[in-house]
């Protein structure tokens, strides 16, 4: 189990307990946003050489009006070096509450959209693999040239046709060559 996924299940927890998921979630997702969206705030709080107590009363201030729980959790963050998982424990969180509520996220990235037979497929196989309710997004992104990148979870299926001329020129970059000339 990754730190993330520690920190969002204890997280998930806590707001079971407290009857706050959907706020939990909101309140966490703000603070989020605001953190991705400040390079100046982002570099304080990810500094080491910012003292902890600066850190803290920086959060406090940041997350008033935010629930109990999240203000807390921020704060055990804070103290603990954590801050910069915060994106990643944001995403867990968001996977354990549409799993407990019996729904899995699933974002597909395709060259050209999705025709309906494709979109029915792609859900049915997931919701059979799974045993979950799936929530498609649909992206489209040219630049993939073919095939698709799906997220399941947190799990990346990149079977883009994008990907897979990366991987080739890799393997023609690292792949032996022989520079033996033949001496007639």
């Amino acid at each position: 189990m990754s730190v993330a996924s520690t920190y969002a299940e204890a997280l998930h927890q806590s707001a079971i307990d407290g009857n706050a998921v959907d706020e939990v979630r909101r309140d966490l997702a703000g603070f989020t946003e605001a953190v991705a969206e400040s390079d100046d705030l982002a570099r304080v709080l990810n500094n080491p050489e910012v003292e902890t107590k600066a850190k803290r009363s920086i959060v406090a201030d940041l997350s008033e009006g935010a629930t109990p729980i999240v203000k807390n959790f921020l704060q055990v963050l804070i103290d603990r070096g954590r801050i910069s998982e915060l994106p990643a424990i944001r995403q867990a969180l968001e996977e354990r509450v549409a799993a407990a509520a019996g729904r899995v996220d699933v974002h597909v990235i395709t060259a050209i959209p999705l025709d309906d037979a494709l979109r029915q497929r792609i859900v049915a196989r997931i919701a059979e693999e799974t045993g979950l309710t799936v929530d498609l997004t649909e992206d489209v992104d040219p630049d993939i040239v073919g095939g698709l990148v799906m997220r399941v979870g947190g799990v990346v299926l990149d079977s883009s046709v994008r990907n897979r001329l990366a991987e080739l020129r890799r393997q023609m970059a690292s792949a032996p060559v022989d520079t033996a000339v033949n001496a007639a």
